[in-house]
């Protein structure tokens, strides 16, 4: 598991914010511990064949596969593809965020906290 990216995007949120993580049971997850240390995160795995547990991650599966069809080879995508891309996901209304964007959950999210603190 290369915990590069998942480190980045912990350390990029407002402190505490992530509380959990649901891993697969894959063995690229097998140093779930190394974050789950560091950052005080529960960390938690799928039951084998049980996609319902991560649904989640199923639907953000369906939006990336919009950018990156499944035989997309991945090594011909640079950063600022992926940027671009996250970029795009997160200013995208969501349903189940009351057709707000996730960037203007996070921002109210951000401003209630600086308001108690």
């Amino acid at each position: 598991m290369n915990t590069k990216g998942l480190v980045e995007t912990i350390e990029s949120l407002p402190e505490n914010l992530v509380q959990t993580i649901t891993f697969d049971n894959g063995g690229e997850n097998a140093r779930h511990t190394q974050i789950r240390d560091d950052f005080n995160i529960a960390t938690y795995f799928c039951d084998t064949y049980s996609f319902w547990q991560k649904g989640g991650v199923e639907n953000m599966n369906g939006l990336l596969r919009q950018y990156l069809p499944r035989k997309t080879n991945l090594e011909n995508i640079t950063d600022d593809d992926i940027n671009k891309i996250e970029q795009k996901l997160n200013t995208r209304p969501r349903k189940t965020l009351n057709y707000l964007t996730p960037n203007e959950v996070l921002e109210e999210y951000v401003e209630k906290q600086q308001v108690v603190h």
